[in-house]
């Protein structure tokens, strides 16, 4: 008899996304697969029998999923979880597993570097992934491990708890095929996405640059094999998936790597619309052009602020200048733009947070996003708002999308923030030319009602607490 192992995206008092070691609350109407377990799903297939319940996107309450989880027969459970929610889905495992003999595994951002302290407070947390690109859960599930530290992943042996290291196994890597027939795949959207289904696929993994503010830069850095991606992508084109997000956390970085996978995708006849993640400082024509032949249409860039100190405060290491000539660029080809803003980095005061309100309206994005800076567990930036006494060490709840900031600057209370994050995005939003763009860009009514129900969300979000 094969193990049988249970994938479970836990359910949630909010949508939670926790994936790719960035958990957040969906500030609207969209919610994308659980990428580290359906990465693993490969993994995991090519030797035991493998379920997914995912209780997020299917909008599955507390009492339900304790129930389904009841009546399922498994050996293992793969869970996976964030600082945005982790504390209750940690107390919802406790209280479904019980008495049970079962395996429990977990993965999420915060145990990247609390994986250690978690599992001494959880006792019946018998591992703990570090790589979402690893097949070290398949090792440990199948016995390999008998005692030996193992990259990658935490584990229980004999009541002993070893130690792994969080380090890149190569240079290069390559993923089995996911299991998408395991996930309710249909019921997945983003936000700025122009079909659906899509498909989540990565062509590296980790990122070669160091902003403080995020984790990716602690990950290290590796290019996916060309010839596996376009393997995945034949499989989800045979699944009728034409959209994909491309979830890079900087797509243009090893530039060779990403120039031969947008020619590979040309060349290979398949024709797929695509939203992927990037920073301006990689961006420049020849590279936007090749990625609007290859199907690129919309791409998501990191302004964080218009304030040139904070930006070097924070190691992002770009201008002004080359922001407003990378989307004057993608304006010009046709990729539309989705910036993102930080309101609250260190040095920011109410002049600096209105001046990167003026910018963005300046920059004028198709879309953007305003989130308030927040001390993520493992970045530079929590360890330096700590020094300064800006948020608790003891704080290990954090969402950045729809709670109150939990670190404050020199000179800006939390609520202040949070106020200046609110006009910002009604700002931005609610200007007459914006919505007159939106409405003429729609190719469809299907279009205007997803943009009218998530429009109407975020504005929900900017509600007094």
């Amino acid at each position: 008899m094969k193990l049988k192992v249970l994938l479970l995206n836990p359910p949630g008092d909010q949508l939670y996304l926790r994936d790719y070691y960035c958990s957040h609350a969906s500030k609207a109407r969209y919610y994308w697969h659980p990428y580290d377990l359906l990465v693993q799903s490969g993994f995991l297939s090519k030797e035991f029998a493998v379920e997914a319940l995912d209780a997020m996107v299917t909008r599955m309450p507390y009492n339900e999923a304790a129930k389904v989880l009841s009546e399922k027969q498994f050996d293992a459970l793969f869970f996976l979880t964030g600082a945005v929610s982790w504390r209750k889905d940690f107390a919802f495992i406790q209280d479904v597993i019980q008495d049970r003999n079962v395996c429990i595994i977990a993965t999420g951002d915060f145990l990247l570097t609390q994986g250690q302290k978690v599992m001494s407070e959880f006792p019946f947390l018998d591992a703990v992934l570090l790589d979402l690109t690893s097949s070290a859960v398949v090792e440990y599930l199948r016995g390999d491990l008998t005692g030996q530290p193992r990259q990658n992943l935490h584990y229980r042996h004999e009541g002993n708890l070893i130690l792994g290291e969080r380090k890149l196994e190569s240079k290069t890597f390559t993923l089995p095929l996911p299991r998408y027939d395991l996930f309710p795949y249909k019921r997945y959207r983003i936000p700025h996405g122009k079909g659906k289904p899509f498909a989540s696929i990565l062509t590296d993994y980790g990122c070669p640059f160091r902003c403080s503010f995020c984790i990716g830069g602690k990950l290290g850095y590796k290019t996916r094999e060309i010839s596996n991606v376009m393997d995945e992508l034949r499989y989800v084109h045979g699944l009728g998936i034409r959209e994909l997000w491309v979830k890079d956390l900087t797509f243009g970085c090893h530039r060779r790597h990403s120039i031969e996978f947008c020619q590979a995708l040309i060349d290979s006849g398949m024709r797929f619309d695509w939203v992927t993640l990037s920073r301006v400082d990689v961006m420049d024509e020849e590279i936007l052009s090749l990625m609007a032949r290859a199907g690129c249409h919309t791409i998501q860039l990191g302004v964080e602020s218009a304030n040139e100190t904070i930006l070097e405060s924070i190691s992002k290491g770009i201008s002004k200048d080359r922001i407003l000539q990378v989307f004057r660029t993608c304006r010009r080809l046709g990729i539309r733009t989705l910036a993102h803003f930080i309101i609250g980095l260190p040095g920011e005061t109410e002049q600096s947070a209105l001046e990167t309100i003026a910018f963005a309206k300046q920059l004028d994005p198709d879309f953007a996003s305003f989130n308030v800076a927040t001390p993520r567990i493992g970045t530079d930036l929590r360890e330096s708002a700590i020094a300064k006494g800006y948020t608790s060490e003891d704080l290990d709840v954090l969402d950045n999308s729809l709670s109150m900031p939990v670190m404050e600057t020199e000179t800006l209370t939390s609520s202040k923030l949070w106020e200046l994050r609110n006009r910002a995005i009604r700002e931005f939003h609610l200007r007459p030319r914006y919505i007159w763009r939106l409405l003429r860009s729609f190719r469809s009514l299907r279009e205007v009602y997803h943009a009218f129900q998530n429009g109407l969300a975020l504005l929900r979000t900017t509600e007094k607490k």
